[in-house]
């Protein structure tokens, strides 16, 4: 049997009461007026989506935290090997250095040679 609820105050029943002991005729009556509606049973929230949006986020989340650990690792040994060839360039530099300064040497030993031949 249908059941109606109260929309506003009808002799005893209080808006939001269930209307009980009418005969179908006021019910109808009722019901045209839009006094009384009748009951529907409360529905599960509709599905906006939100949940699949959340497992995406979610999902996104993972992803970005996985490739973030990637690179890090890749900082890492990017900064490991920025490492190694600042210190090969230093002892390059350091070489180079010395080959210069025994050019010079070696050069001012042969215009000194080449002076006293003279």
């Amino acid at each position: 049997m249908t059941k109606y609820i109260a929309k506003q105050s009808l002799g005893h029943f209080r808006p939001g009461q269930e209307i009980t002991g009418l005969e179908a005729k006021q019910l109808q009556a009722l019901l045209a007026s839009g006094a009384v509606e009748e009951y529907q049973e409360p529905q599960e929230p509709k599905a906006d989506g939100a949940d699949a949006k959340l497992s995406s986020l979610i999902a996104e989340v993972a992803e970005l935290k996985a490739n973030e650990v990637i690179l890090i690792a890749g900082k890492e040994q990017a900064d490991k090997d920025v490492a190694e060839l600042k210190a090969k360039v230093e002892a390059l530099e350091k070489s180079l250095a010395s080959s210069e300064t025994a050019l010079k040497k070696a050069t001012a030993e042969a215009k000194k040679a080449a002076s006293t031949d003279k």
